[in-house]
């Protein structure tokens, strides 16, 4: 099983392009994808730790009259900081220069992207084959609290510097004041230790001393991600760089606790702050319930994933299936949805209800992998039904399956039974 970040714009303009190369990573190649969702804010912490869950790095770098993302740039160094395998699919009007040759890349036209698919597919098996198969596992994983470094913490006020040690406390760290470590003899193995076991660091890049620095860059080569922190309404920021990329700045209007809570947040990945949290929660409830956390990702489930996240993600309105073989569509979803209400007067609050009492004995009672698919599939049925989204809850329930049709007439849940019927044609 292979896992992907994947960058790529969310402009409007390119969702046809990414629906392509989606459809090519995750049906044709059967890789992955660990997307970003679109959220207000972002920070390199929490792209560092999105990256390091992942095998490799796929990005789209579309063209732009202004010249290409600076977010997306951003993202391709954070994997070659991490020494990720990457491939980069380059829309052919942009220049020769935006790259490192090295970097394994392939052009890509904007308007016959469709015919080139062979010579991506390959790049995208070449990018399997640098990953390994099956991509190696992180050799001796700490077993103990999760910790987070501090760097410049003696550059603070005594207030300062108790608020940081609270607050990282609080969230369940155990705190290492990094710039007490000693680093004078390379025989003492603290400094390796903490570069390849912290989860975590909050870098107050005010404070000029040389194991400051030190620390900062250490912490820059490892990819640890960090949080830096200027407290400096003054700081020089670059205007070529994105300040989302840059140091959060606390003072007077955003106090320490504030910001820190803020960043922690961000790197922790609180998914409800994404734009469009309802394709979220549907995503992990599916991927959860089907068993894809412990390691079993039938087809079905990439089927469905690409369904969330291609449609919701980048099209407007509901998603239809995707990918080879797919008959559904937005207005079959539709006229179930409405054909259903008109004949049986199916109560959405009802039918979550119902479906909540299904997917408690499916997860029960599921032992093969197409079983605990129903599951999934019925949980992300209840979360689209309690968000008021009829022909999503069909759709859904289409993928159920027959399983879990004759388990709610077993169990007389008379309501789910009548959606499911209907979703599946009967």
């Amino acid at each position: 099983m292979h896992i992907v970040y994947w960058s790529q714009s969310y402009r409007k303009d390119d969702a046809a392009i990414n629906r392509h190369f989606g459809v090519l990573i995750e049906q044709a190649e059967r890789i992955i994808i660990n997307f970003d969702p679109p959220s207000e804010t972002v920070n390199e912490s929490k792209l560092d730790q999105n990256l390091r869950s992942c095998d490799g790095m796929i990005a789209v770098l579309s063209w732009r009259q202004a010249g290409p993302s600076a977010y997306i740039l951003h993202e391709i160094g954070l994997a070659l900081r991490a020494r990720k395998p990457l491939l980069v699919l380059v829309d052919d009007r942009l220049p020769d220069n935006i790259l490192p040759a090295r970097i394994l890349q392939r052009r890509f036209s904007h308007r016959l992207y469709f015919r080139q698919f062979r010579e991506h597919t390959q790049a995208i098996r070449a990018l399997k084959s640098y990953m390994g198969d099956p991509p190696p596992l992180r050799y001796q994983p700490r077993s103990g609290q999760r910790t987070c470094g501090v760097v410049g913490l003696m550059g603070l006020s005594k207030t300062n510097r108790e608020t940081v040690m609270e607050f990282i406390g609080s969230h369940g760290y155990r705190t290492v004041n990094l710039e007490r470590v000693d680093v004078r003899s390379p025989l003492v193995f603290d400094r390796f230790e903490h570069l390849a076991n912290l989860d975590v660091a909050v870098w107050f890049v005010d404070t000029a001393t040389h194991r400051s620095a030190y620390w900062g860059g250490a912490l820059s080569a490892a990819a640890i991600p960090t949080i830096t922190i200027t407290m400096k309404p003054s700081y020089p920021f670059m205007d070529s760089v994105p300040r989302e990329f840059q140091p959060r700045t606390s003072d007077a209007s955003h106090g320490l606790e504030e910001v820190l809570g803020i960043e922690f947040n961000l790197y922790e990945q609180e998914f409800l702050k994404a734009e469009d949290t309802q394709a979220i929660e549907r995503y992990t409830a599916m991927q959860v319930q089907a068993g894809f956390l412990a390691g079993r990702y039938e087809t079905d489930t990439r089927r469905q994933f690409v369904e969330v996240v291609m449609g919701d993600k980048y099209t407007v309105g509901q998603a239809g299936a995707v990918g080879p073989g797919a008959q559904a569509s937005n207005i079959t979803f539709n006229q179930v949805w409405n054909q259903l209400q008109s004949e049986k007067g199916v109560d959405l609050g009802t039918l979550a209800d119902q479906l909540q009492r299904l997917r408690e004995v499916l997860e029960r009672e599921a032992s093969e992998p197409d079983q605990k698919f129903a599951a999934g599939a019925v949980a992300a049925a209840e979360q689209s039904a309690r968000q008021k989204d009829g022909p999503k809850t069909i759709e859904y329930l289409k993928s159920a399956g027959k399983w879990a049709l004759s388990t709610a007439q077993k169990i007389g849940v008379n309501v789910a039974t009548e959606a499911l019927k209907s979703a599946l044609g009967m």
